[in-house]
């Protein structure tokens, strides 16, 4: 056996079959990594709405058990809000950035009766400071205090 008859018996791929896998890869990865940084972001806003929605349950619950009102200060344009007895929370502590915002300011107090006396706009919005159509809404019940996501 020649060396030469060797090389015939060989089999691979030619550059260019390399070529068009490595684009086809590419192309795949830059639409695949976009859909991924939207799905990341969108969860980040669903965390910064349920530690939210958290937060106002424990201050409806305190206010019941204890029998005090409690008072839930959100700041509009801002990550940051206020609850009574606790102090200031950042909603960006959540999901490890300057991502989420509250789009307008809204004061809430939860009354010992179990009701809650919404000052502003009712349902509040969590939104991305990127991307304003990827919010999410927080309703209260004036009535019951009843706290509702909707995604």
């Amino acid at each position: 056996m020649s060396r030469q008859g060797a090389r015939e018996d060989e089999r691979g791929f030619t550059l260019v079959e390399v070529m068009i896998v490595i684009i086809l890869l590419g192309i795949v990865l830059a639409i695949a990594s976009s859909t991924w940084f939207g799905v990341a972001e969108s969860r980040r806003v669903d965390s910064a709405t349920n530690q939210l929605a958290a937060d106002l349950r424990l201050a409806h619950s305190k206010a019941t058990n204890r029998l005090t009102p409690q008072t839930v200060t959100l700041t509009s344009g801002s990550s940051d809000y206020t609850i009574t007895g606790v102090g200031t929370r950042d909603l960006d502590e959540v999901t490890g950035g300057d991502l989420v915002e509250i789009n307008t300011a809204v004061t809430i107090v939860f009354n010992a009766d179990g009701s809650a006396v919404v000052t502003g706009p009712n349902p509040i919005t969590v939104e991305s400071s990127n991307d304003a159509t990827n919010n999410h809404t927080i309703g209260i019940n004036n009535a019951t205090s009843r706290i509702q996501v909707v995604p």
